[in-house]
């Protein structure tokens, strides 16, 4: 048998093992998002319990996020989302801060660039916090349990998270509801599907330039820390 037919059968198994595993989650998801759908406040509350707890486990959230604005659209998708995120994210805080702190900080204490957010908040404060949010540069399920070990006081870290998550929030629930509109699935949007576009088109590229922005005054902020005696 040559190369390309052995490659082309290891692809095909490879497919079929990922659909295999990706589609009985995909149900799930859609079955799911079908009984918040009928479940009026209940079906929120819900919403709003599970993603604070996949949240607190590290769980990647996105796909509820997304499912969010298929549901119910982009702006009562991100009135429901925006108070979720920052719930799961102040629940990890709490217990880094608390029980998990020993184990977070050993943790930390491996990455010099996080061995250094401590100092790097002490001197910055919320605005640290802001910057953090709006960039990349730590990802969002370890960076909510790693300010829990800074000297950041709760109220600061709330506002902060809050006011920086919301555009990248509103961004992705807009996503998912770009998405089911162009399916046919989920919430009506009350605005013309190419406004709808327009406005994602716009939100991401506002989101985009946030970032690199924040992303340099983080490498600023974090070199100021390290040198600082």
């Amino acid at each position: 048998m040559s190369r390309a037919k052995v490659l082309l059968f290891l692809g095909c198994l490879a497919g079929l093992f990922v659909a295999g595993f990706f589609l009985p989650v995909l149900a799930w998801v859609k079955a799911f998002a079908l009984w918040v759908q009928g479940a009026g406040w209940v079906g929120a509350a819900a919403f709003f319990l599970i993603y604070v707890l996949a949240t607190v486990l590290a769980l990647p959230a996105l796909p509820m996020t997304l499912v969010a604005g298929i549901i119910y659209g982009p702006v009562l998708g991100t009135l429901l989302m925006s108070p979720s995120s920052v719930a799961g994210a102040t629940a990890a805080f709490l217990l880094g801060r608390t029980v998990l702190r020993r184990s977070v900080t050993a943790k930390l204490a491996a990455s010099p660039r996080l061995a250094a957010l401590d100092g790097a908040v002490a001197k910055e404060g919320w605005r640290l916090v802001a910057l953090l949010r709006l960039s990349p540069l730590i990802p969002f399920n370890l960076l909510n349990y790693a300010l829990g070990t800074t000297g950041i006081a709760l109220g600061p870290y709330v506002l902060a998270s809050f006011l920086a998550m919301l555009p990248a929030t509103f961004l992705f629930v807009s996503a998912g509801s770009a998405l089911g509109s162009v399916a046919g699935l989920g919430a009506k949007v009350a605005m013309p599907r190419w406004l709808l576009f327009l406005a994602l088109g716009a939100t991401l590229a506002v989101t985009w330039r946030v970032g690199l922005l924040a992303r340099k005054a983080l490498a600023k902020s974090f070199a100021d820390s390290a040198e600082a005696p």
